[in-house]
C-alpha cells in the first residue's frame, strides 16, 4: 500500500490533519507516504518541515498532481489518496478502511473505492453500506489499483468526477462506502484555491463533462447558482 498526499501552501496544516490523522490508519509505514507538490519553492518549504518525507515535484494543479500521482506509481500498484486537510474519519472512525477497501476492490475486480462525500449521518444511513455502480468517489480520500488513467486538463474543479468515471468505465463499477465520510475544509485557503476563484473553471469543467460523457452525467444548479453534475446511478453496461 502507498499513500499519496497532494500538498500546497498547508505546511503546517498538512502536520496538524492528514499526517496526524495517518497516524490512527493501519496498513502501511511512514516510507510509504509521499507528499506531491507544485514546484522547487514548495519543495524546499516542505522539505524544511517534513525532511524524513519523500516529496515530489510535480506541477501546480490537482489535475497535473492527479496525473503525476497516476504516472509516479506501478501499474496495478494499490494507492490511497487523501487531500493535505483531512481531520477524522465520520462519522465513527474505522483504523482498518485502507485495507478493507484494498481487499473490496481485489475480490471485486474493481480499481476504485471511495467514501460519500456528505457527511450527515441520518443520510448516510439511508443508504445500503457499500455499493458498486457508478457513485461518485469524492477526491479527498479515495483508494485506486492504479491503470496510470490522465484526467482532462478540462476537467479542472471536477477532476474527481472524470476519475470515478474512467474507473467506472474500466473495470465496470466502482466501490463506495456509504456510511463513511471524513471531515475537512473545502474550499480552503491555499489547495487549488477558493469558491469564487474556481466558478469559471467549474463552467468549463461541466461543460466538458457533459459533452464527453453524456450517458453518464446530467447538469443541475445549486440555489447561488453554481452549476454542478449529477452521475447517472442506474447507468447498466447491457447487462441485468
Amino acid at each position: 500500500m502507498k499513500i499519496a498526499i497532494p500538498s500546497y501552501n498547508r505546511v503546517e496544516t498538512l502536520g496538524n490533519k492528514t499526517l496526524n490523522f495517518l497516524t490512527t490508519m493501519r496498513g502501511f509505514h511512514h516510507e510509504d507516504i509521499t507528499i506531491f507538490v507544485a514546484d522547487l519553492e514548495q519543495f524546499t518549504l516542505y522539505n524544511a518541515y517534513y525532511p524524513s518525507y519523500n516529496i515530489i515535484i510535480g506541477q501546480k494543479g490537482i489535475v497535473n498532481i492527479r496525473n503525476i500521482i497516476s504516472s509516479f506509481y506501478d501499474y496495478n500498484e494499490y494507492v490511497v489518496c487523501l487531500d493535505d486537510d483531512i481531520e477524522c474519519l465520520l462519522p465513527t472512525h474505522n483504523p482498518n478502511l485502507f485495507i478493507e477497501g484494498e481487499k473490496l476492490l481485489k475480490e471485486s475486480c474493481f480499481s476504485l473505492w471511495g467514501v460519500n462525500a456528505v457527511s450527515n449521518e441520518y443520510f448516510m444511513k439511508q443508504q445500503s453500506p457499500i455499493s458498486y455502480n457508478l457513485k461518485f468517489c469524492i477526491g479527498g480520500l479515495f483508494g485506486m489499483i492504479n491503470k496510470q488513467f490522465n484526467l482532462s486538463p478540462l476537467s479542472s474543479t471536477k477532476e474527481d468526477i472524470e476519475n470515478t468515471i474512467i474507473h467506472y468505465l474500466y473495470s465496470k463499477g466502482v466501490v463506495r462506502f456509504n456510511h463513511v465520510s471524513f471531515k475537512s475544509k473545502m474550499f480552503a485557503e491555499g489547495g487549488i484555491g477558493n469558491k469564487r476563484e474556481r466558478e469559471s473553471q467549474n463552467n468549463i469543467a461541466v461543460a466538458y463533462l457533459i459533452d464527453t460523457y453524456p450517458e453518464l452525467v446530467s447538469l443541475f444548479k445549486r440555489k447561488d447558482g453554481w452549476r454542478e453534475i449529477r452521475l447517472n446511478r442506474t447507468h447498466k453496461f447491457g447487462f441485468t
